[in-house]
């Protein structure tokens, strides 16, 4: 029996069921670091800046259907930006270009954004997997390039972060509670503005790219502008979730915050969830997180080894995710409400039939 009966052409975050579970579950995680430790705190921090990256690179690979291998670098370099705007003693960076918490965060992003819309154009000359195989060489190159600028990043020291967003922001607040309230609302608003890109003129073009690019650009669609503009504000998004764990970890440097893995990461937590939908990392983070921490606590160093083979099984037997699987056994759509929605879908079964 479904529990969620969806309209014809509509998502489940339409069902306002849905979405009172989803408000329900935002104001539990605004609890989080009065009520929890910090150990548990900091595990979904993390989840919260999976579930940016998530989204983001699922605009760009799920709905335009460029697959990136290189989101790490975004995420890095609105890391570094922001540790630079916040710190810039730090880099031997005058005084004057400190910046409150919020900006540097903002700027960091944006950042992030300038780079792929430079690097764009060129990246996008190449397609399928010769633009995934282009976008990991230009992570790889950016990540050599700021491990060797060591005045700047600290190499393989790292970069410590001095920053108290308790004075700029919220002072009863700790630092960490103020960063991961924030990293909450940019959480929510990602999804939110990933959502309203999707249902817009711009997502249907995004579709029509991930498709069939040569048909679409035969029926007057621009391959390259929707490319852009899924690539800049999946960069942007990843540059402000770098910003962000950097000011709350007070500690990045180029070996690790630059590194494949968080891109790897990202892509497993779109793959679990559910490609080509706005729930699907959301469903993914949560699940990550949750095996990854189950399988260190069983079978220790093995828990990489047996996360690979459950990934492997997920895209063999359930390539549409947990989103999916949902969809298949709990979801139903509803019958057509209005008089022109019967006779719409009464001529859909009818020329059905006569095929």
């Amino acid at each position: 029996m479904s529990l969620i009966e969806r309209r014809r052409g509509r998502t489940l975050l339409d069902d306002r069921r849905v979405q009172a579970a989803g408000a329900l579950l935002v104001a539990a995680l605004a609890t989080v670091p009065f009520v929890m430790n910090f150990y548990v705190t900091e595990l979904l921090f993390t989840g919260l800046v999976f579930v940016i990256l998530g989204v983001s690179w699922n605009l760009l690979a799920g709905y335009a259907g460029q697959i990136s291998l290189g989101h790490a670098a975004f995420f890095g370099m609105g890391a570094f930006v922001s540790a630079w705007l916040t710190t810039p003693t730090g880099a031997d960076l005058p005084e004057s270009i400190q910046l409150p918490v919020l900006l540097a965060v903002l700027v960091g992003g944006l950042v992030a954004a300038l780079i792929s819309l430079v690097v764009g154009p060129i990246m996008f000359r190449l397609r399928g997997h010769y633009f995934a195989i282009g976008t990991l060489a230009l992570a790889a190159i950016i990540q050599l390039v700021m491990q060797d600028q060591r005045e700047y990043t600290g190499g393989a020291t790292g970069y410590f972060v001095d920053s108290d967003p308790v004075e700029e922001l919220v002072p009863p607040l700790t630092a960490e509670a103020t960063v991961y309230l924030v990293t909450l609302a940019v959480a929510v608003l990602t999804v939110l503005v990933t959502y309203r890109i999707v249902e817009s003129p711009t997502g249907l073009g995004m579709k029509a790219i991930h498709d069939d690019e040569d048909a679409a650009s035969g029926l007057g669609v621009d391959p390259l502008k929707y490319k852009m503009y899924a690539f800049v504000v999946s960069s942007f998004f990843a540059g402000i979730a770098g910003a962000l764990y950097a000011q709350y970890t007070l500690y990045i440097n180029p070996g690790s915050t630059l590194d494949i893995v968080w891109t790897i990461d990202t892509l497993v937590i779109v793959i679990l969830g559910g490609m080509g939908t706005v729930a699907g990392p959301l469903l993914g983070a949560g699940l990550f997180l949750g095996l990854d921490n189950l399988l260190s606590s069983v079978v220790g160093e093995l828990s990489t080894a047996v996360e690979g083979a459950l990934i492997v099984l997920f895209i063999v037997f359930l390539p549409s995710g947990v989103y999916g699987l949902i969809d298949d056994y709990l979801v139903s759509d509803a019958e057509p409400r209005s008089d022109d929605e019967r006779a719409t879908a009464k001529r859909s079964s009818d020329a059905t039939d006569d095929g």
